[in-house]
C-alpha cells in the first residue's frame, strides 16, 4: 500500500493512507544500506506486517528540515521579537533557490513592530519580487488571507525559534494545537517546543511544522552563492565569465545591475558579507 509520512520520530514513523494513520518501521535493508524516510515521504507498506518496504523517488527535498516532496517553502520572519534581519531573510532565500523549492515570505507580529521596520522590511521582500503576507496572531491580521498561500500545497514553514510558527499554525486551525515556545528576552530568541519535522492536514494539501532554529548552515561554495544568491538570477547568465563571482570581473552583469540601482545596494552588499562568512567557516 502506498502511503504519506506525516511525521518521522526515530525509528518509527506515522504514516497517512486512505484516511487511516498507520505507525510503521523500515525493513532491516534501510539500516544495512543506510537509507532515511524523512516526512513527505511517499513509501510502499506492508498493512499487515507493518513494515516500509521502499521509499519512492523524491521529487525534492531539504536537509533542513529534513522534509520530501515539497512544492513551496515559508518562510516566517518576525517583525520584533526577534527583530527582523535583512541577512537571515537573504540567506532563507538562497537555501530555497538552491534548492529550487519556490519561496513565499510571512512577516509576524505587527501588532509588535514599528512602522518603520515594517516598511523596510516590505520594501526591501517587494524589491526582491518575494511574494510576502503580513500578520498578527495576537490580532488576527491577515490571517484569512493567509489560508489561500497553504490550500491545496505541501509547504514547508521555516524560521527561527521564537518567531510565531506554533501560534501561527493554531490560528490557522485550532485543532492543530500545536505547543507554543516562549521568548528569551536574556538570549534574544525563542525557546524550542517543536522538535519534529510534522506534516498538519490543511485545505487539501499539508503544512510541515519543523523545529526552529537560531542558525542556518548553508554549507555551499562560492561558485554557488553567486548563482542561487536572491535577484542575482537571470541577471548572472549574462555574465561575460561563466563562473563569475560578482566582484570586479569585466563584464559583469550583477555589478552592472547593482550600479543601476536594479539590484538592491543592500542585497549586494549582504552578499559581500556571505561570502566573508563562507570563507571564514561560518557559513
Amino acid at each position: 500500500m502506498k502511503g504519506l509520512v506525516i511525521e518521522a520520530d526515530s525509528s518509527l514513523y506515522t504514516i497517512e493512507a486512505e484516511g487511516i494513520i498507520y505507525r510503521l518501521s523500515p525493513r532491516g535493508i534501510f539500516r544495512k544500506q543506510n537509507l532515511h524516510v524523512i516526512a513527505g515521504d511517499y513509501v510502499d507498506f506492508d498493512e499487515n506486517n507493518l513494515v516500509i518496504n521502499y521509499v519512492y523517488e523524491r521529487k525534492s527535498s531539504l536537509n533542513r528540515p529534513k522534509a520530501a516532496n515539497i512544492d513551496q517553502l515559508v518562510v516566517v520572519m518576525s517583525l520584533k521579537e526577534p527583530d527582523f534581519s535583512p541577512y537571515l531573510l537573504l540567506k532563507y532565500l538562497t537555501y530555497a533557490n538552491y534548492n529550487e523549492i519556490k519561496a513565499k515570505v510571512i512577516l509576524t507580529k505587527t501588532d509588535l513592530a514599528d512602522p518603520d521596520t515594517t516598511s523596510k522590511a516590505t520594501s526591501l521582500l517587494e524589491k526582491l519580487k518575494i511574494e510576502h503576507y503580513l500578520i498578527s496572531n495576537k490580532t488576527q491580521e491577515g490571517m484569512e488571507t493567509l489560508k489561500g498561500v497553504f490550500s491545496s500545497h505541501l509547504s514547508v514553514l521555516m524560521g527561527q525559534t521564537g518567531v510565531g510558527k506554533s501560534s501561527l499554525l493554531n490560528s490557522l486551525n485550532p485543532d492543530f494545537n500545536r505547543e507554543i515556545g516562549e521568548y528569551s528576552y536574556a538570549l534574544n530568541r525563542g525557546k524550542h517546543k517543536t522538535t519534529s519535522t510534522t506534516l498538519l492536514p490543511f485545505l487539501g494539501g499539508y503544512i510541515a511544522d519543523t523545529p526552529g532554529f537560531s542558525s542556518l548552515e548553508l554549507r555551499m561554495s562560492l561558485d554557488e552563492l553567486a548563482k542561487y544568491f536572491p535577484s542575482f538570477s537571470p541577471a548572472y547568465l549574462s555574465c561575460y565569465y561563466a563562473d563569475c563571482k560578482h566582484i570586479s570581473e569585466p563584464g559583469c552583469e550583477v555589478k552592472k545591475q547593482v550600479n543601476e540601482g536594479i539590484i538592491p545596494r543592500e542585497v549586494y552588499d549582504i552578499y559581500m558579507k556571505m561570502r566573508e562568512d563562507i570563507n571564514e567557516g561560518l557559513f
